[in-house]
């Protein structure tokens, strides 16, 4: 009996279904703890503390955040052969919908808020326009657990 060593398909797939539910407890927390916490800062505090949040997230945030969204690109190309392509390009949707949402609506946003400060309309927007990057990092979690089910299921 030989030792099977997995192979980079298998990888990759292994680390996007990690990255994706590692982003999917991300930006569960920030839609409901982190972005309503920004409506209860002080106007005044406002402008520090959102400076602080932007220093304090390219790490444990935007990295995997932006990975999250890109990867499922490679999966396409380097995906396990039993894996459905279908499943594989709905995962891509669910990244690139994740990005256009980042980059159209989210970062726009950000940007109001750290430099004109404490403003009620702008977080309701973010907090509103964040829910659809939401769903689709679900999707995305999901369906590269599928894929991971389907890679690692036994045939018969």
């Amino acid at each position: 009996m030989g030792i099977t060593f997995m192979d980079f398909a298998h990888g990759l797939l292994l680390l996007c279904t990690l990255l994706g539910f590692y982003n999917l407890g991300i930006t569960w927390f920030g839609q409901i703890v982190v972005y309503p916490l920004f409506a209860k800062v002080g106007a005044e505090e406002y402008i520090t503390y959102h400076t602080f949040y932007s220093r304090q997230i390219p790490l444990p945030v935007i990295l995997p955040g932006f990975a999250n969204f890109l990867l499922p690109i490679a999966l396409v190309f380097y995906r396990p052969e039993s894996t459905s392509l279908e499943i594989a390009l709905a995962n891509v949707a669910c990244g690139l919908l994740s990005l256009v949402v980042t980059v159209a609506l989210e970062i726009p946003r950000h940007d109001r808020l750290e430099k004109g400060g404490k403003q009620e309309e702008v977080i309701q927007e973010l907090i509103r326009y964040n829910w659809p990057r939401t769903f689709s990092i679900m999707g995305s979690a999901f369906l590269t657990l599928m894929m991971l089910m389907q890679a690692f299921s036994p045939t018969v």
